[in-house]
């Protein structure tokens, strides 16, 4: 039975990619290289139709690999030298596979994307990626239909095995392998009531938002500050607390001591706001103090010395 959800004769690429860190000298830095790139080319009904398979010679840091990636992957860096190719002669055999526009790519996560757009970048000077019209985050999607937070990423085998899929056909952490993983688990996930919710559109905002660098804001006076995100509530008495000092930024959060002024319970209060492309992301946390904390900051306020600050966690 034909899957439902797009107009026409969709077709689906399930891609991943292997990468190595590498020092590129055109940013003054270290980047994530491609060094193999694997995808499966599926129908509307799922059927696989091709696949496509590159190892990517390295141009950059003098063509090592790091230690963990050796390992992780089995690739070698005379593999790379022997069978690879340069990159802009990958993605232009990857751009002439996927062939029309109806397509949508989809990777488990969106690190792949975020690496194929910053390779495409620094070796292409596009700020784009010519072939990508429709995307979606495989790992978003699991994690929507098995109603899982954020925060609990779940990996691709794990998921797999989640699904009841057998993991020991594939050869994990090899690109095409990886990638026929991902096919088995868009062919338990999909959904036709609620697939086509999480593709999205490859536009100018979608390649911005991947290319932005959240950011912690480091100054309460920063109109993006939610001040009402300062205020912090007895969580015994329900009543407001009372500051005791300066806020101090300290790792990645504004801390400030608090003081209940009813059952004098004392704690220490952090909070952190990360801009984000088109939002502002807030994380809050409080800790009661113990006996021997408060002994101390009763010292310090003694000496004239200010509470100590508390790295993050």
């Amino acid at each position: 039975m034909k899957r439902q959800g797009f107009e026409g004769n969709m077709i689906y690429i399930v891609m991943d990619l292997e990468w190595n860190s590498a020092y590129g000298w055109k940013i003054k830095g270290f980047m994530n290289e491609i060094i193999e790139i694997g995808a499966v080319m599926l129908d509307e009904n799922l059927r696989q139709i091709s696949t496509f398979s590159a190892l990517v010679r390295s141009q950059l840091g003098g063509g090592r690999l790091r230690s963990f990636v050796k390992e992780l992957t089995n690739i070698t860096r005379e593999e790379l030298e022997d069978y690879g190719i340069p990159f802009t002669q990958a993605a232009a055999r990857l751009r002439q596979w996927i062939g029309g526009l109806d397509r949508v790519l989809l990777t488990w996560g969106d690190g792949d994307i975020r690496v194929l757009l910053s390779n495409t970048r620094y070796f292409t000077g596009s700020r784009q990626v010519p072939y990508l019209r429709s995307y979606m985050d495989l790992q978003q999607y699991f994690m929507h239909r098995f109603q899982l937070p954020a925060a609990q990423q779940v990996g691709l085998a794990a998921a797999a095995e989640r699904l009841g899929i057998d993991c020991t056909p594939f050869d994990h952490h090899r690109a095409l392998d990886d990638s026929r993983l991902g096919a088995e688990c868009l062919r338990q996930l999909f959904r036709a009531a609620d697939f086509s919710d999480f593709v999205r559109p490859c536009n100018v905002s979608f390649f911005a938002r991947l290319e932005y660098k959240p950011r912690m804001i480091t100054d309460l006076r920063n109109p993006l500050v939610d001040q009402a995100q300062l205020i912090h509530t007895c969580q015994t008495c329900g009543v407001p607390t009372e500051r005791l000092n300066d806020w101090r930024y300290m790792g990645r959060g504004f801390q400030a001591l608090f003081r209940c002024p009813v059952c004098g319970a004392t704690g220490k209060a952090t909070v952190g706001f990360k801009k984000l492309y088109d939002s502002v992301s807030v994380k809050r946390s409080f800790r009661l103090l113990r006996p021997e904390e408060m002994e101390t900051l009763a010292a310090r306020a003694e000496d004239g010395k200010p509470p100590a600050e508390e790295p993050e966690a």
